[in-house]
């Protein structure tokens, strides 16, 4: 039988948490010990494809209740680990990394800022930027030079582009974070930078503080989250 893993903590949860927890399609939690750590699991069989979006939220209230109670390396769903053993030996494998991951994360969550921007046209400059007709492109090699040095510049305008408001938004939080991470996606059109912050639970109303002063004196379209447990931060890898 395969086992859902959700996260690993260093004991196990009160008895009164662990009676109330259910997972993943309403299975009970139970915690297999060894090594001084504990994994948090659920008997499933591992299915292919997404699971349902209810589904998912159930997994991750179970996350978060590891997390409001003790400093947890969480795992996002699909770690699956077949047999108890398979369990126990992964936290020997691991149990140095899962030590100094609880205590890098004890007594820190997981706060994030999403900021949308406009996306830049730098993949396919069209021939007009460079003044010359599509036909002679072709054959001359200078015109080709010239556009290819248009595309790179664009690149590094959109570059710079980016890291100033990364860096605008670094220097809000300036001794509000241990650690930060830092993502970028393109969706509908638009460029989405993701900047995650491990950030002490003693500063998130000074961080949200920040966050409202900031963007009182910015016209951008911005969205806070968290806290969260810390999954940006973890390995959660679980093959060996």
């Amino acid at each position: 039988m395969a086992y859902l893993i959700y996260g690993i903590v260093k004991d196990p949860p009160h008895p009164e948490i662990d009676r109330n927890l259910t997972g993943f399609k309403g299975k009970p939690v139970c915690f297999v010990e060894a090594h001084g750590l504990c994994a948090a699991v659920s008997e499933l069989e591992a299915e292919e494809g997404a699971p349902p979006v209810a589904e998912l939220l159930a997994y991750a209230e179970v996350v978060e209740a590891l997390h409001r109670s003790q400093a947890v390396v969480p795992m996002r769903y699909g770690s699956f680990l077949d047999g108890i053993p398979a369990i126990r030996d992964l936290l020997r494998a691991r149990y140095r990394q899962y030590e100094t991951l609880l205590a890098e994360l004890d007594g820190h969550v997981e706060m994030g800022i999403r900021i949308f921007l406009p996306e830049r046209e730098c993949e396919n400059i069209s021939p007009e930027a460079t003044g010359i007709p599509d036909e002679k492109l072709a054959v001359n090699g200078r015109a080709y030079l010239a556009l290819r040095k248009l595309h790179y510049q664009r690149e590094e305008e959109t570059f710079q582009d980016r890291q100033a408001y990364i860096d605008r938004y670094m220097q809000a939080f300036t001794g509000l974070y241990a650690r930060h991470r830092t993502e970028t996606d393109t969706k509908n059109g638009a460029v989405i930078l993701s900047l995650y912050f491990l950030a002490p639970e003693s500063a998130i109303c000074r961080f949200r503080k920040n966050f409202e002063d900031i963007i009182a004196k910015e016209n951008d379209e911005v969205i806070l989250s968290g806290p969260w447990p810390p999954y940006n931060f973890v390995i959660t890898d679980t093959s060996k």
